[in-house]
């Protein structure tokens, strides 16, 4: 990818120029506002990247951070902000800029109290015995990018529904791409004594449940896929399409960026209802922000946070206050 910088004192124009000389091949990787000197004005530099095999989806990109500058600089106007201040909250805070606007949360006031209200209407949080699903067993399919710990969080909540609910569960794995896959989760059926089935072919799944007589909960565990090769999702939903009944969960590293969670949320939501969540490797992560701000602008309800290897005991069921308190909102 070759990358360029662009600077305009007028965004919108930038951006204009942009869409003109590059097309469909201008994907816009960074914006910053700078100065040329200490008391000058202000201008904006945008690092644009250029990429042959990535061109169909970068209007589309453009128009979206178009609109998206537009909101943010009608929010700043509307609410009095100077735009330093701003900067300087989202330092303190660790939230973006975009973030604190959506809040409501400005300098000099009580900010933590405004995102305190703001993510107490956002934030959704449901355990798995909770979810509710129209014929039994109930099937979860665990589904993200490669590395994010799928198998291993498969493994936690059932262990947990075993321990804490005396809930029988059984696995599905339909990864036989990844080394060491498929030894991986019938190491953990053995241990916890819970059947394991291996699927090669869709209509393999046709029958399957029917091999689980004592299970209530049924793990799928799928093929690691980078959300863009919307093809291979299309795959993996042909041998999912088999059953009747089934929740899709969606899996995300806690140490990918708000943006990046954004995008995976975005293609798998082409080919999945996604409704519930999981966020993973909350221990490898110095701060939760990013992901908190992803989790309050969709819908998705989340299931649990993992925070370790250990099966089943590194999995977590946060409250609200709990996540308010691992952000630095604690009242």
């Amino acid at each position: 990818m070759e990358v360029i910088k662009v600077n305009d004192t007028d965004i919108q124009s930038a951006l204009d120029m942009i869409k003109r000389q590059y097309g469909t091949e201008a994907m816009i990787l960074e914006i910053r506002k700078k100065r040329r000197y200490v008391v000058g004005p202000s201008y904006y530099e945008i690092l644009v990247g250029i990429d042959q095999n990535e061109a169909p989806s970068k209007v589309d990109s453009i128009g979206a951070l178009e609109k998206a500058i537009k909101r943010l600089d009608e929010a700043v106007t509307s609410l009095g902000v100077k735009d330093n201040e701003l900067e300087q909250l989202s330092r303190e805070s660790g939230f973006s800029k975009e973030f604190l606007l959506k809040a409501r949360a400005i300098p000099h006031d009580d900010w933590k109290s405004s995102i305190r209200t703001y993510l107490s209407d956002k934030l959704q949080f449901v355990r798995p015995e909770n979810v509710k699903f129209r014929s039994f067993p109930r099937v979860f399919v665990l589904l993200g990018p490669t590395g994010v710990g799928k198998t291993t969080t498969a493994a936690k909540l059932a262990g947990y529904l075993l321990m804490e609910k005396n809930a029988n569960s059984g696995f599905i794995t339909i990864d036989t791409v990844r080394p060491g896959a498929v030894e991986q989760i019938k190491l953990y059926g053995k241990a916890m004594n819970m059947p394991v089935e291996v699927i090669r072919r869709p209509h393999q799944m046709e029958k399957v449940l029917t091999k689980f007589p004592d299970a209530h909960y049924i793990f799928v565990d799928t093929v690691g896929r980078n959300p863009r090769e919307l093809a291979k999702l299309t795959e993996m939903k042909m041998y999912l399409d088999q059953i009747a009944d089934w929740v899709p969960v969606l899996c995300l590293n806690a140490g990918l960026r708000k943006e990046e969670m954004q995008k995976a949320f975005e293609y798998f939501g082409k080919i999945f209802h996604m409704e519930y969540f999981i966020l993973t490797k909350t221990d490898e992560v110095e701060s939760l922000n990013s992901a908190v701000e992803f989790l309050a602008e969709t819908n998705l309800k989340v299931l649990a946070f993992t925070d370790g290897q250990n099966v089943p005991d590194d999995l977590l069921f946060p409250s609200t206050e709990d996540v308010m308190n691992m952000v630095g909102l604690a009242l």
